[in-house]
């Protein structure tokens, strides 16, 4: 295959990344990281504008990782007011070969091209390599998808895991769940492990203890966790990991994914120290008469931004090697 150059996106609901990747053969290599705030936007085309009159190249075919379901024709983001039609971005970008796939889906295809030191180990464990991996984690919204091996080479199965509903484990979450249903009549485990989880976990606590606390943003929270300042944002991180451990572990229980776990998302690498000490893996492992079926589980942290933008470029050079072009 000849070098080429694509228009690579990691679209999801707080940030848009850009990229031209340069594949050439099995190389894979990014430049023009660009990175938007969506919220400085009123669509994605303008971002797109935006980024494309800030560099000097305008290549023919691209491949989007976006936080939105894929399967229609016109993509509607979950965690944002950003939505296009797949046809009409093609035809506007002039692109001759156009992917959108999700961007857990492209975070799974971009976990094989990360380097070691992308990836850092949180708990060990042998894994089984010929069970699915799962790659999950919280930013916006609650990604997750999974990689299963057959005899064609890897499956990469993007789902919508993170509306799955929330089950409590403990006599804090129960009461966690109450308040919450006074605001959605359904409440799904990314109603919690998000940047909005965050938010609501914390105004729970505060409900429930009847505490006076000021309204906080989730940096803010964190924050305020980190230096020991409000009582209430420490409770309400740990209780954030406590709950992503339990789910985390449930979503092994429910995909087979004794591969491995890789998460994911925004929130933990910006927040690795407070992660570092939580209880996440005792949460992980807590599945009572199961426990010997995750125990053996490896989990890792992805603390390279750039993963989804390399899976998109992955994506699509795969498909260019298939098409010997």
């Amino acid at each position: 295959m000849a070098s080429q150059s694509v228009l690579v996106a990691d679209i999801g609901g707080t940030h848009a990344r850009f990229a031209i990747a340069s594949l050439n053969r099995d190389e894979i290599a990014l430049g023009d990281i660009h990175k938007f705030r969506i919220e400085d936007f009123a669509s994605i085309d303008e971002a797109i504008n935006a980024y494309l009159g800030s560099i000097e190249m305008r290549p023919d075919i691209g491949c989007f990782a976006v936080a939105a379901p894929v399967d229609q024709a016109e993509i509607i983001f979950t965690n944002s007011n950003w939505r296009f039609r797949y046809d009409e971005l093609q035809s506007s970008l002039s692109l001759k070969r156009f992917h959108v796939v999700n961007d857990f889906y492209a975070l799974a295809a971009g976990v094989a091209c990360l380097p070691d030191d992308a990836l850092e180990k949180i708990k060990p464990g042998a894994g089984d390599p010929a069970a699915p991996l799962l790659v999950i984690g919280p930013g916006t919204g609650l990604g997750q998808a999974f990689v299963a091996p057959t005899s064609a080479g890897l499956r990469i199965v993007s789902t919508q895991g993170g509306h799955v509903g929330f089950a409590p484990a403990t006599d804090e979450e129960v009461e966690l769940l109450r308040f919450m249903l006074k605001k959605h009549r359904r409440v799904s485990v990314e109603r919690l492990l998000s940047g909005e989880g965050l938010t609501n976990i914390y105004d729970a606590i505060g409900a429930l203890t009847e505490t006076q606390q000021p309204i906080l943003l989730p940096r803010e929270i964190t924050a305020a966790a980190r230096d020991g300042s409000s009582v209430n944002a420490e409770k309400a991180v740990s209780l954030f990991f406590e709950i992503l451990g339990r789910t985390v572990g449930d979503a092994v229980l429910s995909t087979g994914a004794r591969g491995g776990v890789v998460l994911a998302g925004g929130i933990l690498p910006r927040n690795r120290d407070l992660f570092l000490k939580s209880n996440f893996t005792d949460c992980f492992l807590d599945k009572g008469r199961m426990r010997s079926y995750v125990e053996d589980v490896p989990v890792r942290l992805v603390i390279n931004d750039e993963a989804a933008l390399l899976g998109a470029a992955h994506i699509m050079n795969s498909e260019l090697d298939s098409a010997g072009k």
